[in-house]
């Protein structure tokens, strides 16, 4: 088991075992849909309240760096924070998850997975392209666009992307995409 696969895996079981609700998402839920690539980061999205602060330094404070005022400043501005693995030095982003009516479904759409012998909770598979389809549009990023090519390429629910894409505004972009 890689050092990144042995660290989602703890961090997953922390916080599954303290009740916390997140997912994976970013390059971790690209290497398991699609193309496993090279990471030194970990991306989960987080719902977390102001009393989470002190369970997440109490589970996590042992291994990783973690700065309380950093969680408690990211859960003010629903932003997002970060630990770091002392060993290994991998960091995980942890990024709350946003209030809007789409990233609230997308929560709760996401969806148990199992990676090697341990299970997780993953964003799935329609909302990972609706995610990336955003990022491109903001950054035009040639990695973000070979993703979606290799997302697209597979099997999903098109309508959900479909409807939600035109929602977001990144339609035209999916069409594009899909049109080569």
């Amino acid at each position: 088991m890689s050092d990144d696969i042995k660290i989602l895996k703890d961090v997953s079981n922390k916080l599954i075992e303290n009740q916390i609700p997140f997912m994976v998402t970013g390059s971790m839920a690209m290497n398991f849909y699609i193309e496993p690539r090279m990471t030194r980061d970990i991306d989960i999205v987080v719902y977390l309240q102001q009393e989470d602060i002190t369970i997440l330094e109490k589970i996590f404070s042992e291994v990783y760096y973690i700065d309380p005022d950093a969680i408690k400043l990211a859960i003010e501005n629903n932003k997002m924070f970060n630990i770091i693995h002392n060993e290994s030095i991998i960091k995980i982003d942890f990024i709350l998850r946003k209030k809007t009516a789409y990233r609230r479904l997308e929560f709760e759409r996401r969806v148990k997975v199992v990676i090697e012998d341990f299970e997780t909770f993953m964003v799935s598979k329609e909302d990972l392209i609706l995610s990336k389809l955003d990022w491109m549009k903001k950054s035009q990023s040639e990695m973000q666009k070979r993703d979606l090519i290799n997302l697209l390429s597979s099997n999903f629910d098109k309508a959900y992307v479909n409807e939600y894409s035109k929602e977001l505004g990144v339609y035209e972009l999916l069409q594009e995409l899909e049109n080569g």
